[in-house]
């Protein structure tokens, strides 16, 4: 199991895929997740149908796995179909769920609530509307993470919604189950807010 509460800074990479690239055809996501040095940590895959892929964009429902190096699944992430504002449940390596993300209506700006197993509001995290490519992690009124999107390169922001994001963490505030919510969170604002059928969209 790794120890997600070394790391004040992790970078999430999300792989090009060609076929996306040449073809507009949505393939599953995959993400690199690297310390800023370039160690690679975990890798993350999405599971989910070809054709809710194509049709349901990014409302379709999902699976994503995190696996360590050696192919061992650390953690899950996952969500339902929706019409409006997306849900999902991580579990650890057991499989018992440790909190999930609800995405909130607002106006101008984004915000997610971070509830815990029983579905109690534990913290939040806010996008605002001048800056839409960072996301602040609040926790009892103290930013305690963020999470914000990189330029990827002219030809990547072009062609493709292949993203990259660094999540930035206070180390003594937060434990190994919130850091790793913290970590599926990037990946939940990726697939709400920059796939390319709702890139950068602010609702």
């Amino acid at each position: 199991m790794i120890d997600l509460t070394q790391y004040p800074e992790l970078i999430v990479k999300q792989e090009v895929e060609l076929l996306e690239v040449f073809m507009g055809f949505e393939t599953a996501n995959r993400y690199s997740i690297r310390t800023p040095d370039g160690a690679e940590l975990l890798y993350a895959y999405e599971e989910s149908g070809m054709l809710s892929r194509q049709f349901l964009r990014s409302h379709r429902p999902l699976t994503i796995h995190f696996v360590d190096n050696d192919g061992n699944e650390v953690f899950t992430a996952e969500r339902g179909f929706f019409w409006m504002f997306s849900h999902l449940y991580v579990g650890n390596e057991e499989g018992k769920l440790i909190g999930s993300l609800q995405r909130n209506f607002k106006v101008f700006g984004r915000r997610i609530s971070i509830l815990d197993p029983e579905g109690t509001k534990r913290s939040e995290i806010r996008g605002g509307l001048f800056r839409p490519h960072t996301f602040m992690v609040y926790s009892e009124g103290d930013e305690v993470a963020r999470i914000t999107k990189r330029w990827s390169g002219l030809g990547r922001e072009l062609f493709t919604d292949a993203d990259t994001f660094q999540v930035g963490m206070n180390l003594e505030r937060v434990d190994q189950e919130f850091a790793t919510i913290v970590l599926a969170a990037a990946i939940s604002i990726d697939l709400d807010f920059f796939e390319r059928d709702g890139r950068g969209g602010m609702f």
